[in-house]
């Protein structure tokens, strides 16, 4: 799920049981390294570690990666650019753009 608190000027994004908080910049960054990722090149990369997901993102954080499988990544990317008519949340300032967690 995305969403944006106009009191806060954040974007939050829930994916699976991850939260990211995000500036409007932040959010912008995020979405196009995460659109520029070939999945399939990076799984082949990594096809010899013995984890069940091998495309690894990079968090700002040094040495914090989250793992994901293809199916996973896709998903992401659908998250993060899908174009949807916004709805205003207005008793919590907050405008849903759009809800495809994995919860």
């Amino acid at each position: 799920m995305i969403s944006y608190c106009d009191h806060c000027k954040v974007y939050h994004l829930e994916f699976g049981n991850l939260f990211f908080r995000f500036t409007e910049d932040g959010f912008l960054h995020f979405r196009n390294y995460v659109v520029g990722i070939n999945g399939t090149e990076a799984a082949r990369m990594n096809h010899g570690l013995m984890s069940n997901r091998k495309i690894f993102l990079r968090l700002s954080s040094e040495n914090v990666y989250f793992c994901l499988t293809n199916a996973e990544l896709q998903e992401l990317k659908t998250l993060v650019l899908l174009q949807t008519d916004e709805e205003v949340l207005q008793d919590f300032g907050l405008t849903f753009l759009q809800d495809l967690s994995l919860n």
